[in-house]
């Protein structure tokens, strides 16, 4: 058995895991009849899932989602927008890969915020990062950066997001500096990241509730142009 000395300097090196396998090959005796090289390797594998579930638990905590929920849960109903090709397009993360928007519709109390949080859950387990807004608080911080100057890297910090979820969006009309700032920041997420836009409004209104007809174009040739799919929850 190692003296403590040793689980210190473990300890100090942050191998948790590393130090979880080991204790368990002290107690049990089946480890002792196994080679070095097995052991050792049984434990950088212990070390290596140890550290990959603090970085899934540490994204999924700082996607700041509204509630838990996994795509595992979320039940197949086609009548409701919900069938097996769409669970495993979102399951795949190819969308994302592929730099996607998803546009999710429907009704207060269809189950947009469940579903959207349930695909964030999925990109943290997939390795990818995601962060959850809801869309006025989010217009409200982008012009806040504008008149503090710190909207360049206000707008970095999110596109560090592989995928931003932007919920109630487009449920009352924007000022036009609210639509200047948003159209700033789909286009620097065009085609580089995905986002996922969520609201009980049809899709062919939202250009509706922008002021600025031309700047509408422009970001609904971004939001829509380089949307893979479109979710339409009854």
């Amino acid at each position: 058995m190692l003296d403590n000395t040793v689980y210190d300097q473990l300890s100090k090196l942050k191998l948790h895991g590393f130090i979880a396998g080991l204790q368990q090959q002290e107690k049990l005796s089946e480890y002792k009849e196994m080679s070095f090289n097995d052991r050792i390797s049984i434990l950088i594998q212990t070390e290596f899932i140890d550290r990959e579930n603090k970085n899934m638990t540490r994204k999924i905590s700082n996607a700041r989602l509204k509630q838990k929920a996994s795509l595992e849960k979320v039940k197949i109903a086609a009548s409701r927008g919900v069938d097996k090709s769409l669970l495993q397009t979102l399951n795949s993360g190819d969308w994302i890969k592929k730099k996607l928007n998803i546009l999710v519709t429907g009704p207060s109390g269809a189950g947009k915020s469940y579903l959207v949080s349930a695909i964030a859950e999925k990109v943290c387990r997939l390795g990818f990062s995601a962060r959850y807004y809801r869309s006025h608080n989010l217009l409200s911080e982008l012009c806040a950066s504008v008149a503090d100057g710190s909207f360049k890297r206000y707008l970095t910090q999110i596109n560090k997001f592989h995928v931003i979820i932007i919920d109630d969006w487009a449920l009352s009309k924007i000022t036009e500096a609210e639509q200047k700032y948003l159209f700033e920041l789909t286009e620097a997420r065009n085609e580089t990241f995905s986002t996922v836009f969520v609201s009980q409004t049809p899709v062919n209104l939202w250009h509706s509730l922008m002021p600025n007809g031309a700047i509408a174009d422009a970001i609904m040739d971004r939001i829509v142009g380089s949307s893979g799919f479109t979710v339409d929850l009854a």
